[in-house]
């Protein structure tokens, strides 16, 4: 059995260069499609998104836990009886549902209200097919506890989908044009990844269609996607009543969808930064929750929880005085676009309830309580839709802002208290910690920002950029240490014990 430890280092190496990649070449990208483009990209995926939860959400997950589960115990043909099924049920759900999205064409059109988008989900359509056989085999690897081969898998995804966007999009001058060869690219790199996945597993595995396993990957698969289904509507349901909120405000179409785009295409993602290594952390850590339930060892189960949430609170203060200082830089240093920094430095603070709210249910979800992480959510979402018709009149695009804060702040409160009932004596000193840290961020942003004022008089965006960040996270690591509100060793530590008690 592979170490913690080792597995950790691998997922959380691995993200961080995918994350990375795909970081850059959503720059570049932004650059090509421009806002509006983008936002036409964003509504046509938001759609499709729906469709690629059905069979990359349950399914991967079910086939990964069967195959773990039939290897351990010698059963490999029952294991390639899981994969078999897997994919047979991951295909038909893909053909169907791109031959329902293909047949409501005029729908989607009412509902996106422009008939660009309807355009790009239709060109996006054999991606859902690709991607059907893509999750299952990846699944069936992560079952057999290769971590390099699904790292690697993801990260020549990524490689693959830049390689290719940047050569179809080179000589492209067209924003919407570009937007159709991005929409082709994506399908092209779901076909080669799917490719890719299906010679790693033959290397291992096979397949065997003689007997299925489809009533045991169904009853494992389906509360699972329909848990992720629901939250997959989440962005669609955006999709449809941020533009339609600001039209009604005053906005054009056209500015209605290009500040869509700048909000959720370029400000949004910096925000799940910090998650390319939470993310690792609660892959690994987290699932080893669910024996010590089986075992009543609540005790290392308060151990792990509060040490998972001192590791997530500390990352997340560092990225806030980050984007705070200079927030607004860093936006036209990466997309040309002051809109998309302006929102940053106003959203930097929704980094916390996002890797809490993240964490929290991914705490949830091994202490197997789903239907109760998946109520939490639904909560949470009726407080986002809410606030965005309140919001949305009041402040226009800050409204998503506004929204998305107290949405993720609801979905964390109520996980937490949820995980206060279910694990016996836990505590949790989330505000005072967070309040300390507060008080931190207050003068380390204000440094940054000043000594990155100081540096624009000297030196260009990006290095103005580069040093007032830096100080920022510096001044705050420092502070930190003076104050002792966390030390980086207590992680070392953690993982350290953990691969002690698991070799």
């Amino acid at each position: 059995m592979k170490s913690i430890f080792k597995a950790v280092a691998v997922v959380t190496i691995f993200s961080i260069i995918t994350r990375a990649l795909g970081f850059f070449f959503r720059i570049f990208l932004t650059r090509k499609l421009g806002a509006e483009g983008l936002g036409l990209f964003q509504m046509a995926t938001s759609v499709l998104g729906i469709f690629m939860t059905l069979i990359s959400s349950g399914l991967p997950l079910t086939t990964a836990k069967l195959v773990s589960k039939y290897e351990t115990n010698s059963e490999l043909k029952k294991r390639n009886q899981v994969v078999s099924s897997a994919l047979i049920i991951a295909l038909i759900i893909a053909v169907v549902s791109s031959i329902i999205v293909y047949l409501l064409k005029s729908v989607w059109g009412i509902i996106l209200t422009d008939n660009r988008a309807v355009e790009l989900l239709i060109i996006l359509l054999p991606s859902i097919i690709c991607s059907a056989i893509y999750a299952v085999f990846r699944g069936a690897m992560w079952g057999q506890n290769d971590y390099f081969s699904c790292g690697l898998t993801e990260l020549l995804e990524q490689i693959i989908r830049f390689a290719l966007t940047f050569i179809m999009l080179f000589t492209v001058t067209d924003y919407f044009v570009a937007t159709k060869y991005s929409a082709i690219a994506f399908n092209l790199t779901c076909l080669l990844s799917a490719l890719i996945t299906i010679f790693i597993y033959f290397k291992r595995g096979k397949l065997n269609f003689r007997k299925g396993e489809y009533k045991n990957v169904l009853k494992s698969a389906l509360p699972i996607t329909g848990v992720r289904l629901a939250n997959s509507l989440v962005q669609p349901l955006t999709t449809l009543i941020i533009p339609n909120m600001l039209i009604l405000t005053g906005y054009s179409t056209s500015e209605a969808i290009s500040s869509f785009g700048v909000i959720m295409g370029m400000t949004f993602p910096m925000l799940y930064v910090p998650m390319a290594i939470i993310g690792s952390i609660s892959m690994v850590l987290i699932p080893s929750i669910s024996s010590m339930m089986t075992k009543n060892q609540y005790d290392s189960i308060q151990d792990n929880v509060s040490k998972s949430l001192d590791v997530s609170i500390f990352i997340s203060m560092l990225f806030i005085p980050l984007y705070l200082s200079v927030g607004d830089l860093i936006g036209i240093v990466l997309y040309n676009n002051s809109l998309s920094g302006v929102l940053l430095q106003l959203s930097a603070i929704c980094v916390l309830p996002i890797t809490l709210c993240n964490l929290t249910g991914s705490i949830l979800n091994a202490l197997n309580m789903e239907v109760k992480s998946f109520v939490n959510y639904l909560i949470g979402s009726i407080v986002l839709f809410v606030s965005l018709i309140l919001f949305t009149p009041l402040v226009g695009i800050n409204s998503i802002i506004i929204s998305f804060f107290l949405s993720m702040l609801t979905i964390t409160l109520l996980n937490i208290k949820m995980i206060k009932k279910i694990v016996p004596n836990i505590k949790f000193n989330l505000f005072n910690v967070i309040f300390k840290y507060a008080l931190i961020i207050i003068p380390t942003s204000l440094l940054g920002h000043l000594i990155a004022s100081i540096c624009l008089h000297v030196f260009n965006n990006f290095i103005s950029t580069c040093i007032g960040g830096a100080c920022s996270i510096i001044f705050t690591l420092v502070l930190s240490k003076v104050f002792n509100l966390y030390d980086i060793s207590k992680l070392i530590n953690l993982i350290k014990k953990k691969r002690k008690n698991t070799t």
